[in-house]
């Protein structure tokens, strides 16, 4: 046993006299820049893209094998072209205990990268500066690929273990811009670090930096426990804890929580998260699972009990004048969903938009290129049930909506108070839409609707507006005041079909029924100026009816004309039984007219011939 210590012992010094040998003589023959020559000429091979490393390479042997420069560019690969470079680092140096190296061990100390970037580009074709890089390389000719095969081989059956003791980035952007160039979003990391790093254990790791997009800058962190499995191709993170501040006006957070993994294979990368996503502090459960290949596929659950949309939303059609905020940059996820293949579910609790609460919602989810469809999307609302197919187009500048809604026994009166803030129509029945929109808001969704549609409604007031008064003030010559807007007009009855063009409502052949008078007309609205417009004709019933053609037997059987004007928050009526009584008689009038001036012309000739056979 001692002797075998000795042995050892032995073999152990040699070693070390064999490093410092080696240590001494690569110092004495280092050449800095033969060897920098050496990497421009491999990665020209290897890749077509030129290397340029300005620092001198600063190399130490011993106890660790240490490499330190600084100031180098990469170039885009050849067939690429940009003038901006694809990478460039200001500083690097690393560090590796020889020691271990000759039992197949690699223990890295202290990694250090700062003033690092990343600029990332497309050309016309959409293809990255990366995959042209990756191109080059496959498309280099290799020899000796049985050899490489074999070494290759040789080199997994005998892998050693790797360790580190700290990495340490600072001072990392990765740019990304669009087909004209111009910078679409920047990635900026201010500093991360990591230590006692070895496979198959877990380590803590943590990191901040900022996120810019559209002249808007937001701040991200992140933290958690990283595990990496022995062959570099599995990745988890546990306890993650992420999170994106100040994105914009409507959405100033995103947080997500929960256990990730990562799974890299010859082809396809697997993706899993099952966790938490919150927005502006509202949870929603996620379970994520996806694939990436030549297409990314999606499958992804949410879940949630309770959702307000209202502080992700823009202004709503009751403000005057809504704040003017910058509109979300979403090209990011137009680009995702060009080449993504998404399939899911949504359920939630209780969703609420502005004043209006949907329950027991549901809904599926799929793309179609840019286009998100909710296909169908499931509610209890407005007291009743709420059933539709919904599509949302990224690309479109602003969202470009599409919906066709079908509601069955609503109130439709809480419908227009949950979203406009108007009470001025109540009624139960069913309203039937397929429209088309664009837009972030309520108010705007409002202005560029357009599409077709059917209302029908029963046992339901108009408020505000008292027609039955509004014709008693006619009947007695009564001067119109606020007092004729402050009831309601009751109706069992009202149907129209309805046409909608960038925010012109109409309602064609608009029908009321009440106890005390039928209304046939046209109605519109229009969403940019909030204006109403209406020509109706009244046929009258029962008392109403009895008192109009006491005080006027010649509108017995006719039809009063009704008119209806104003702005949604203040609707304004008349009636003008005068003028139908002018219209009724103005033939009558006219003819009168005429026999009276026929007369006066004979009279009048009578009169100039007496005057005439005077003088003569």
């Amino acid at each position: 046993m001692k002797r075998l210590f000795k042995w050892i012992l032995g073999i152990v010094s040699t070693l070390i006299v064999l490093i410092l040998a080696l240590g001494i003589v690569a110092v004495i023959f280092f050449n800095s820049d033969e060897l920098k020559n050496q990497l421009v000429k491999k990665v020209k091979t290897e890749t077509s893209a030129d290397l340029v490393i300005e620092q001198e390479l600063s190399l130490s042997f011993f106890p660790w094998l240490h490499i330190e420069t600084g100031g180098i560019t990469l170039s885009q690969p050849q067939s690429f072209k940009s003038d901006k470079h694809l990478m460039k680092v200001d500083q690097v140096a690393a560090s590796i205990k020889l020691m271990p190296l000759f039992s197949g061990d690699i223990e890295v100390g202290a990694v250090e990268l700062s003033g690092a970037e990343l600029n990332l580009l497309r050309d016309n074709q959409g293809r990255s500066n990366i995959e042209a890089l990756v191109n080059a390389k496959e498309s280099t000719p290799s020899t000796k690929t049985s050899d490489t095969k074999e070494a290759s081989e040789s080199s997994n059956s005998k892998q050693g273990s790797l360790s580190l003791e700290s990495l340490v980035l600072t001072d990392f952007t990765l740019n990304q811009y669009d087909y004209s160039e111009k910078l679409s979003q920047s990635f900026h990391l201010n500093k991360l670090e990591v230590n006692d790093f070895a496979p198959g254990s877990s380590t803590p790791i943590s990191a901040t930096g900022t996120l810019q997009a559209d002249g808007a800058k937001t701040e991200w962190g992140l933290s958690g426990d990283l595990w990496v499995g022995a062959d570099f191709k599995k990745f988890k993170v546990s306890q993650l804890e992420a999170e994106l501040e100040g994105l914009s006006e409507q959405l100033k957070e995103i947080a997500l929580s929960g256990d990730l993994e990562l799974s890299m294979a010859e082809k396809t990368t697997q993706l899993s998260h099952h966790g938490v996503v919150r927005l502006n502090g509202q949870p929603i459960n996620i379970q994520l699972n996806a694939g990436f290949s030549s297409f990314k596929d999606i499958d992804v659950k949410l879940s949630a009990k309770r959702l307000e949309l209202e502080g992700l939303m823009a202004a709503t059609a009751s403000e005057e004048k809504p704040k003017q905020t910058k509109p979300l940059d979403l090209s990011p996820i137009a680009d995702f969903l060009k080449r993504a293949r998404v399939k899911g579910q949504l359920e939630v609790d209780e969703l609420v938009l502005k004043n209006a609460t949907f329950n027991k919602v549901s809904a599926n989810l799929r793309n179609k290129g840019t286009t998100l469809f909710l296909d169908p999307f499931k509610a209890d609302a407005f007291q009743g049930h709420m059933e539709t197919i919904a599509s949302i187009n990224f690309v479109a500048k602003p969202l470009a909506l599409s919906i066709q809604p079908d509601f069955n026994n609503i109130q439709i009166g809480d419908l227009l108070a949950a979203f406009f803030e108007l009470d001025k129509l109540s009624g139960l029945g069913e309203l039937d839409l397929n429209m088309k929109t664009k837009g972030a808001g309520v108010k705007e969704m409002l202005q560029n609707l357009s599409g077709t549609g059917n209302l029908q409604l029963t046992d339901g007031a108009f408020n505000g507006i008292d027609i039955e008064k509004l014709i008693q003030s006619g009947l007695s010559l009564e001067s119109l005041n606020k007092q004729n807007y402050s009831g309601k007009t009751s109706f069992a009855n009202l149907s129209s079909n309805i046409k909608a063009n960038k925010g012109l409502i109409e309602l064609p052949d608009f029908k009321l029924n009440s106890p005390v008078f039928d209304l046939v007309g046209k109605a519109s609205t229009n969403a940019n100026q909030e204006t109403l417009a209406g020509n109706f004709q009244l046929s009258l019933k029962g008392k109403l009816k009895e008192l109009v053609e006491q005080k006027y037997p010649k509108l017995q059987g006719k039809k009063l004309p009704f008119e209806l004007r104003g702005t949604w928050a203040e609707p304004k009526a008349s009636i003008d039984i005068e003028a139908l009584l002018k219209a009724e008689y103005q033939d009558k009038i006219d003819k009168k007219k005429e026999e009276l001036e026929d007369k006066a012309k004979d009279k009048l000739k009578d009169k100039l011939g007496d005057i005439f056979n005077r003088k003569k």
